[in-house]
């Protein structure tokens, strides 16, 4: 009896070393909200007993067992500074302000000046001391700002990987996983408020500002990066271009259910709202404070990276007061310094930090007042409450576009933001049953999957462990380059061709013409004759 037990005791152990494999997972980004989709993934593949080794610049307290953290301690300190005393509200306000052209200018220049940041951090020398023969069998990285941490990849010799995005699924997914580019020109780029449909002219703007922003990257924003790492990993780095396209899979934050629908390859795969979790009940004080609105509860949180007490004054007074308007209806605010509301209405909270997810998932929330970014939008429509959109920059306008679009949202500016206009699109959202009923039908529509998003990209993330040499999800344009992959090369075969028997008819026209007058010339010669 006991040797049986030894035997499946030796047998468990077995099966459990063939599944615990080494992870490198990256992620410089200094975003809480990228974080807190990155991580949910990082715990998952160490639940699975998976030892994940994270390199970010955020940090979880008290990690699973698997899941060690190498902190990037200085990537906020180092952002903030980048400001050079320019308040958060001021810049968001000058973004706003930007043309699509000239955010794409900026976006270019932003992984190259991250990269130079990152050897700042005493977290990122650490994991530069390991041993060049330390053995990974996954490297997973986000892609969103800067491939900066590809050059571990190449320290590492070359584990299988993996690129991740919390962003939505960005046009340059295509410039590092290949496919079908001729999608870009019907598919809204994420700076533009365009729909699906443009007409010719939205059509044209928006294929060349995807292509402008391609070989910005392709010409400009990589060769700037790939000096910058080769000063950082060493001479004999390859460039970075081609160590992206070693990436397996893209895992992107998108479903067509809130984003727009696009034909994807194989290797690119859909896992949007991977951070959203079972809920869990709220604390006594805040549900108590949230079944007390009689009509209802509204939940308000600007994201994680900006926080609403950057408001100006007047725009705080403001929101305060379009509450304090609404009796029937209780608001939570996650509003980081409580000194800078003075008179508090009974029928608002405020805290520093929410539980979105789980806020959401109340009973008696009605309505979500939120900047609009991916993750709020991809959680606020799981949960099936429409929006309030205050967008901030980027893709923030373009999905509370797509919101409005949808029936689910109403949009207020922040630069006309006043206690009026804010007060009639709450009222319009919590009073009109157009946009709950809308929102339910897209998170019915959401919810319908055959797995949940975060197993999915787990299971993806395992079969390229148990893969690691596997290309043949790669699409057939995978190696053709920005020319070959927009079909330009065949379009201007076609052309040429085109022109080249334009000009052979002309040419057998005139032929034909001139002999039909030359034998009229002979004709009437002979009848002179």
């Amino acid at each position: 009896m006991e040797s049986k037990f030894l035997a499946i005791f030796v047998v468990s152990m077995l099966i459990l070393h063939v599944n615990s494999l080494n992870i490198l997972f990256t992620s410089e980004l200094a975003s809480p909200s990228h974080h807190i989709f990155n991580s949910a993934l990082a715990r998952a593949l160490s639940a699975r007993g998976h030892n994940v080794t994270f390199v970010s610049a955020d940090i979880t307290k008290n990690p699973t067992e698997n899941l060690h953290y190498i902190y990037l301690e200085k990537q906020y300190e180092i952002m903030d500074e980048g400001f050079e005393g320019m308040d958060l509200l001021t810049w968001y306000k000058e973004i706003l302000k930007m043309g699509k052209y000239e955010n794409a200018l900026m976006m270019n220049t932003f992984g190259a000046q991250m990269c130079g940041d990152v050897i700042k951090n005493q977290g990122f020398r650490d994991i530069m001391n390991y041993p060049n023969d330390f053995t990974f069998d996954l490297m997973i990285y986000d892609y969103t700002a800067s491939p900066c941490t590809l050059g571990l990849l190449h320290k590492f010799n070359y584990p299988p990987l993996i690129g991740v995005t919390g962003f939505c699924n960005p046009p340059y997914t295509a410039d590092i996983m290949g496919g079908e580019r001729l999608g870009l020109t019907v598919k809204p780029h994420y700076a533009s408020t365009y729909d699906k449909n443009m007409n010719i002219f939205e059509r044209l703007d928006n294929g060349f500002l995807n292509f402008f922003e391609s070989v910005l990257r392709k010409y400009s924003g990589l060769p700037n990066l790939h000096k910058i790492m080769k000063e950082i990993y060493g001479s004999d780095l390859p460039y970075v271009g081609d160590l992206e396209k070693r990436a397996q899979l893209a895992l992107v934050n998108s479903h067509p259910a809130i984003e727009f629908a696009e034909s994807l390859p194989p290797n690119v795969i859909e896992i949007g709202g991977m951070q959203i979790a079972d809920p869990k009940p709220v604390e006594k004080e805040l549900d108590e404070f949230l079944l007390k609105g009689k009509k209802g509860s509204v939940l308000m949180s600007m994201g994680s990276n900006f926080k609403s007490e950057y408001f100006e004054e007047s725009t705080i007074n403001s929101i305060v007061e379009a509450f304090r308007q609404l009796p029937n209806y209780n608001f939570i605010w996650k509003f980081e310094n409580s000194e800078k509301i003075k008179d508090l209405p009974k029928n608002v909270m405020i805290r520093p930090w929410l539980s979105q997810n789980d806020i959401l998932a109340h009973k008696n929330v009605k309505a979500f007042i939120s900047h609009s970014g991916m993750m709020s939008t991809l959680e606020s429509s799981w949960h099936g409450v429409p929006i309030v959109g205050i967008p901030l920059f980027m893709d923030q306008i373009r999905n509370l576009k797509k919101s409005v679009d949808a029936g689910t949202a109403v949009k207020v500016d922040l630069q006309t933001l006043s206690t009026e206009n804010l007060k009639s699109a709450l009222l319009e959202v919590l009073e009109n049953p157009k946009y709950q009923q809308n929102m339910k039908l897209r998170s019915k529509l959401f919810r319908d999957q055959p797995q949940k998003p975060l197993d999915r990209a787990v299971w993806w993330c395992e079969y390229v462990m148990r893969n690691p040499q596997a290309t043949h999800l790669r699409p057939a344009e995978f190696n053709l380059g920005l020319v070959g992959s927009h079909f330009w090369d065949i379009q201007v075969i076609i052309l040429v061709l085109i022109v080249l028997i334009i000009l052979a008819i002309r040419c057998v026209f005139r032929k034909i013409v001139k002999k039909i007058c030359k034998c009229q010339k002979s004709d009437d010669k002979k009848k002179r004759a």
